[in-house]
C-alpha cells in the first residue's frame, strides 16, 4: 500500500486496508486484474505496495507450484503482518520491506507485475516507481496497474458547490491524487506497449464514506477550507440522504496493463 516509512498507525491501516478490500466493487476489481495479468505457469510475479499480502497470496494460489510471488511493502508492520498471514499456508509467496521509487531487485527479474492503489499513495513522482516496474520484468512480461483519480470522485446528496470544494481538496492533498487519469501514459512513457484500459468504479458505501474522509476533513477544517459550520451541514446533508437511502457516492480507477517489447528497441518503435 505505502511507499514511504514515515511514522504510521499500522494497526489503523490494517484495518482499513481490509476493510477496503471488503467492498463488493474491490472485490470485482480483482478478477478483471487477473485475467490482464494473463499468467501462465512457472512464472515470477512481483506484487508492489502488497499490504498485508491477500493479493499475494490470490496470486500466488493461481500459481500454486510452478511459479512464486515477492509481495514488497515500505511499512515494516505490514511487511510482518503479510508475513504472519502467510505462515503454514504452503504458497510459493514471500515478503519483503521495499520503496517502490528504488527496488533492490534485479534487472528483469520478473516475468509479471500487479500494482494496486499504490501510486496514488507514494511520496515522488509515480513514472520512477512505473521505471522501476520496467526495469525488474523480462522482455515480454506484464504489467498491470490499478489506481484512483480522485477529481473522478462523486457524492450525491449534499450541496454541489461545497462537495466540489471537498473532492477538489481530498484529490490535491493526495501525494498523486491524479494519478489514475496518468497510468496509460505513464505506461506508455515507460516503455511498455499494447497497452490496455479498463475502467472501473467503485461504490462507497457511507459507513466507509466516513472513515475515508474524516482524517482530511478534519485536515481541511484545521487549514481553513472550510468552517465548522458547513461541514456540519454538510454531514447533516449526507445523514439525511443515508437515512433516506438516497446516500451514493463512488470513484472512478482505471486497470492499465502493458507489455515490456520482447526485442531490444521495440519500445522506441512502437512509439
Amino acid at each position: 500500500m505505502s511507499s514511504t516509512s514515515a511514522p504510521i498507525d499500522a494497526g489503523f491501516v490494517i484495518r482499513y486496508i481490509d476493510a477496503g478490500n471488503a467492498l463488493p466493487d474491490i472485490r470485482a476489481l480483482k478478477p478483471v486484474m487477473l485475467r490482464q495479468l494473463a499468467l501462465g505457469p512457472g512464472m515470477r510475479l512481483l506484487e508492489l505496495g502488497c499490504g498485508a499480502g491477500d493479493d499475494a497470496r490470490a496470486t500466488a494460489r493461481q500459481l500454486r507450484d510452478s511459479g512464486s510471488v515477492v509481495g514488497i511493502d515500505a511499512v515494516p508492520t505490514l511487511v510482518a503482518e503479510a508475513t504472519r498471514r502467510s505462515l503454514d499456508g504452503g504458497l510459493p509467496v514471500e515478503f519483503r520491506v521495499g520503496d517502490a521509487l528504488a527496488l533492490d531487485l534485479e534487472d528483469e527479474s520478473f516475468d509479471r507485475c500487479r500494482v494496486e492503489r499504490l501510486l496514488m499513495h507514494i511520496d515522488g513522482d509515480p513514472a520512477t516507481a512505473v521505471a522501476e516496474v520496467v526495469r525488474v520484468l523480462r522482455p515480454g512480461g506484464r504489467a498491470v496497474v490499478f489506481d484512483f483519480d480522485w477529481d473522478a470522485f462523486v457524492i450525491d446528496g449534499a450541496d454541489r458547490e461545497l462537495t466540489r470544494r471537498i473532492v477538489r481538496s481530498f484529490s490535491d492533498g493526495m501525494p498523486n491524487g491524479w494519478v489514475g487519469s496518468a497510468l496509460p501514459r505513464l505506461l506508455r512513457e515507460g516503455g511498455l506497449t499494447e497497452v490496455t484500459v479498463v475502467p472501473h468504479g467503485v461504490a462507497i458505501p457511507y459507513d466507509f464514506f466516513g472513515w475515508l474522509l474524516s482524517s482530511h476533513l478534519d485536515s481541511a477544517l484545521a487549514a481553513g477550507l472550510l468552517t465548522p459550520a458547513e461541514l456540519i451541514a454538510w454531514w447533516d446533508q449526507l445523514d439525511a440522504a443515508h437515512a433516506a437511502g438516497g446516500f451514493f457516492a463512488a470513484l472512478l480507477g482505471v486497470v492499465v496493463s502493458g507489455t515490456k517489447p520482447a526485442v531490444a528497441g521495440g519500445a522506441e518503435r512502437a512509439r
